[in-house]
């Protein structure tokens, strides 16, 4: 029988620090689990009855969720069950009945050994739940990027004390899952768009754009970056020519425009 590692108090202090998402969304349930390629689990939740009550009776297997990264699906995927799907449906009505949680939605990041997913469920459970939730997802993204930063030592507790989730989920483990997956496909999206410049940026120049759109000197920019003046002034022009800018304001009124539409956000635990 798996259960949720407690052992530490770290754990009490994510749960803690995720207390505002209920009073401000009605999110009554947050997570985060990783899977890696060899069927590794390790899994923290928020809502500790639900986690007691569903590991206690081997609940887990019911999730379509909980599969071999290869066959998950990337970006968005919204946790409604398919018609087919009948230990699923009974796993939600039990959540809902006992605990009046309605799982809403997953948020995936590829890690460098399989994936990472960050969960929402809501104590409602109309019809525009789960389209109350995607309208957030700004903020969302940045509370995800707010826990990963403020909650690195529980991190790594979870990453020293992983499961093999395979015996659990049997055949299924290896099953594509039945949620519904909105993908992220900025960079398709931006080619189309005649913005295939911003696709070539390297990771130097994504640094830079992220200081040039705050309006940050080159001087700032030096320090931040332990380079010399005149090496980011060479990056801004080349900067310049990449984006076709004609001047300085120019690219930072384009860097301004990049940040803000999310342009360099392809994974949710993406470091600034």
């Amino acid at each position: 029988m798996m259960r949720m590692n407690r052992a530490s108090s770290y754990f009490d202090r994510a749960i803690r620090f995720a207390a505002p998402l209920k009073d401000h969304f009605g999110i009554n349930h947050f997570w985060y689990y990783q899977i890696t390629n060899t069927g590794a689990y390790s899994y923290m939740g928020t809502h500790e009855d639900w986690a007691e009550y569903c590991f206690g009776s081997s609940l887990i297997k019911c999730f379509p969720c909980l599969r071999h990264p290869n066959v998950l699906g990337r970006g968005i995927s919204l946790m409604r069950s398919n018609e087919s799907d009948e230990s699923y449906k009974a796993l939600q009505e039990i959540a809902w009945n006992k605990f009046k949680i309605n799982f809403n939605l997953n948020l995936y990041e590829c890690s460098a050994d399989g994936v990472e997913a960050f969960g929402f469920a809501t104590c409602f459970k109309d019809p525009k739940a789960d389209e109350r939730l995607l309208n957030e997802l700004p903020l969302l993204k940045y509370f995800i990027k707010a826990f990963r930063k403020n909650h690195q030592k529980m991190f790594h507790v979870l990453r020293e004390n992983q499961v093999d989730l395979r015996p659990h989920m049997g055949s299924d483990f290896y099953k594509r899952s039945t949620e519904l997956s909105i993908p992220l496909e900025r960079a398709s999206f931006l080619s189309k768009l005649g913005c295939a410049s911003i696709l070539t940026l390297t990771s130097r120049e994504k640094d830079l754009i992220k200081l040039l759109a705050n309006g940050y000197p080159a001087s700032y920019i030096a320090s931040q970056l332990h380079l010399g003046i005149r090496t980011v002034e060479n990056y801004i022009a080349t900067l310049k020519d990449k984006l076709n800018c004609s001047s300085k304001v120019a690219l930072i009124q384009k860097a301004h425009e990049i940040v803000s539409i999310g342009c360099f956000d392809t994974e949710l635990g993406a470091k600034a």
